[in-house]
């Protein structure tokens, strides 16, 4: 019989699979697409950049509609392997297949031919990730039966994501600059497709949790998620800070060669840095969030955030090249922390959900928070190409770049109005998951 200790580590390595697929994508689709008139990769343009923007809107709403049906439908499922493990069995691979296609446009070169292609590779991309991703995290309030074995458990999943985020960031540029941007397609895709297929493989969920599966409708589902006052209150502020992230990880490439002109693969090298010293500063997360609070720590972050998002503004006019890389180096610790403690919050509100109402729901929270995340990620990618458009973000005109960590930065500070009002007893978790878990 597996300890309870080898399945958290291999249902933890799932999550580097999972950064793998996003934090590429969003890091490169669309510099790969649209990229500077000199770039050191000699890309040529594919997509016109005020046009690239719509691609994603269009996959996060086909995405949208995927994320509550897939949470309903994990949520009810009685396979005889559980109510989770088929969706990300039977998903990974059409997940990574898509992942893939990202990076072999139709026509090399300026084309209407390339916007439908990445419109529709990116919305199945997206779909066949949320058929992943939403039931993976629903699987964290079954395997973590206690509030110190859940934080230890997001941090096992925070540790992974960072590596595979450094993955993404650094493997990344250093496959492109020795082939090109297909092979780091392949390459990662099947990296990540390994990573992900470890939970079906060794996570075997509680079949006594089918007695659980709650007996309502979508629609009403939804309507009970969405109104759930902790809930939209944690929600609000954790969009805004994604909405932040997202943002600075689709103009990094940019930053680096424009303002600090030097080379667009530089940027994973800044990145991972970050993740660096979030890996060294994760292992204190658990002490640290059980003896001052999920809350207190979210708010602390996000402030912190905010003020490397509005610095990163200054790039290449206050700060050289080497204070840039030393601050974006120290947003790890906070991104330290929103890789660990959403994800645990989230199963606090659902087992709290679970104790009031006698069935368990994970599936919808994280399907509800995955729904509004993507479309505000959407809109962050359809405002930097605006930025970008209006401002611009070459050498002669780099504004719009600049603009991007002032917005982001706002959104962030905007978001602790909401975090300020979340009220869940966290002394009280303890006994609520002893309850859910009996």
């Amino acid at each position: 019989m597996k300890s309870k200790r080898f399945v958290m580590i291999m249902y933890s390595l799932g999550y580097l699979g999972i950064s793998i697929f996003t934090q590429t994508t969003v890091k490169w689709y669309q510099y790969f697409y649209t990229p500077p008139k000199v770039n050191s990769s000699n890309l040529r343009t594919l997509i016109p950049v005020g046009v690239i923007g719509f691609s994603m809107i269009i996959a996060r709403i086909f995405d949208g509609v995927s994320d509550p049906l897939v949470a309903y439908y994990s949520d009810k499922c009685k396979s005889k392997r559980g109510r989770r493990i088929p969706f990300i069995l039977y998903g990974a691979v059409p997940l990574s297949l898509s992942f893939i296609a990202l990076w072999f446009p139709p026509v090399l070169g300026e084309s209407i031919a390339n916007f439908i292609y990445l419109t529709v590779v990116l919305s199945l991309f997206f779909i066949f990730f949320t058929i992943v991703t939403a039931p993976y995290l629903a699987l964290i309030s079954e395997i973590s039966s206690n509030n110190s074995e859940r934080i230890t458990l997001t941090t096992m999943q925070g540790i992974t994501q960072i590596i595979g985020v450094m993955i993404a960031e650094v493997g990344s540029g250093i496959i492109i600059n020795m082939y090109n941007f297909k092979v780091m397609g392949i390459v990662l895709g099947i990296i990540a497709l390994l990573s992900v297929i470890l939970t079906p493989i060794f996570v075997k969920e509680n079949i006594k949790d089918m007695q659980e599966v709650p007996d309502i409708g979508m629609i009403e589902s939804v309507r009970q998620t969405i109104t759930n006052k902790n809930f939209a209150y944690y929600l609000i502020s954790y969009i805004t800070v994604w909405f932040g992230i997202n943002t600075l990880t689709i103009t990094m490439p940019y930053i680096t060669e424009v303002l600090l002109k030097t080379k667009a693969e530089n940027s994973g090298f800044m990145i991972a840095g970050a993740f660096v010293l979030a890996a060294v500063f994760m292992p204190f997360l658990p002490k640290i969030v059980l003896k001052y609070g999920k809350k207190k720590v979210m708010i602390l972050s996000s402030i912190f955030l905010s003020i490397i998002m509005f610095l990163t503004s200054f790039f290449g006019s206050l700060f050289s090249y080497n204070v840039s890389f030393v601050i974006v180096v120290l947003s790890g610790i906070p991104l330290s922390v929103i890789f660990v403690v959403p994800n645990a919050m989230i199963a606090d509100i659902a087992q709290v959900d679970a104790e009031n109402t006698g069935k368990r729901r994970e599936g919808m929270f994280f399907g509800a928070q995955g729904l509004i995340i993507k479309i505000v990620i959407g809109l962050s990618s359809f405002i930097t190409p605006f930025l970008f458009k209006t401002f611009g973000y070459s050498i002669d005109r780099p504004l719009g770049i600049r603009l991007c960590g002032i917005v982001a930065a706002i959104f962030i500070l905007l978001g602790l109005v909401f975090l300020r009002m979340y009220s869940i007893d966290e002394a009280k978790i303890e006994n609520s998951i002893g309850i859910a878990n009996r």
